[in-house]
């Protein structure tokens, strides 16, 4: 009887247990649940951008139907690929996560459309630079046609001559990837730069002028990846981090961003075979200027107040 009555206590306090963790799970969850209201997504160290976010900003992507392309139609493996684009879903999260409505977002390198936007779509205000005359040209005919309107200037993104000393809230961009793509050819362009140092030196001149464009206490997101160029291992993430810090701005976080690349099945025997891996991932470095930032409005700083 009294063994009975042992493995009866046991198994009511088993189910204490496990009705509490139950209950744990579940606020838990609502907490999960509150936070993504708020933010938009889960803010986890390791992330998938989805097709359905992709989808849902289909008219973010340039697509006026001229013909580009990154690689030739010789090339042994995709050829004909077009340029990277810059994922729309993951510009959203960036946005609200690190920017409320009517912040100033200043991009270095504002690319092929999809984050001026999603970020002036998502009540921000959009400066962007880019070198590329044809590029500028498309984009801001793309943008006009959905009366978007932001400033892009066709100028060297790593001067950001346009912009004035504390003046951006977030600054959010992705570099060029030294001559993994070939941009139009300009003066200035660092696709045309032949040697990796010179590259990270030009660089270092937008890292000086990033943190002198940010208002104290603003957001610097810089995504990037890693890369092989033909002579050594590019750890690109991590000569970012150090050139950052080199210049005053606090590391603040990473997160690893899970990617789909159109090479990484394709070269598995290459890579098995020089005993290293294919790379299906990128990196969202977070950096902050020292300083309190203030808000656009007395009404934003007092919804931010309430989870920021």
């Amino acid at each position: 009887i009294k063994m009975a009555e042992e493995i009866k206590e046991e198994k009511t306090q088993a189910e204490e247990i496990e009705e509490t963790e139950k209950k744990k799970a579940e606020e838990n969850s609502k907490d999960n649940e509150k936070v993504i209201d708020q933010v938009g997504w889960l803010p986890l160290s390791v992330v998938e951008p989805t097709r359905k976010t992709k989808k849902i900003w289909k008219n973010a992507y340039l697509n006026d139907g001229l013909d580009e392309q990154r690689r030739s139609d010789e090339a042994k493996y995709l050829s004909g690929l077009g340029f990277s684009e810059f994922h729309a879903g993951l510009t959203e999260d960036i946005i609200h996560y690190w920017s409320v409505v009517d912040s100033v977002v200043v991009d270095p390198f504002a690319g092929r459309a999809t984050r001026a936007f999603v970020t002036t779509k998502l009540g921000r205000k959009y400066y962007g630079y880019d070198i590329s005359p044809k590029t500028v040209k498309r984009v801001k005919k793309h943008l006009d046609s959905y009366n978007i309107d932001t400033t892009i200037y066709i100028e060297n993104g790593c001067e950001m001559k346009h912009t004035a000393n504390d003046f951006a809230d977030l600054v959010m961009t992705c570099p060029p990837y030294h001559q993994l793509e070939k941009y139009e050819s300009v003066e200035n362009q660092l696709s045309d730069i032949n040697d990796y140092e010179t590259f990270l030196g030009m660089l270092k001149l937008c890292a000086v002028n990033i943190k002198r464009v940010l208002k104290p206490g603003g957001f610097l997101v810089w995504v990037c990846a890693d890369w092989r160029d033909g002579n050594e291992f590019r750890s690109f993430h991590t000569d970012s981090i150090q050139m950052f810090k080199n210049v005053g701005l606090k590391y603040h976080d990473l997160i690893v961003m899970k990617n789909k690349s159109p090479f990484a099945s394709m070269q598995i025997g290459k890579v098995a075979a020089n005993r290293y891996t294919s790379k299906i991932h990128e990196y969202v470095l977070v950096f902050r200027k020292e300083g309190e930032l203030k808000y656009p409005s007395n009404h934003i700083r007092t919804q931010v107040s309430k989870w920021w």
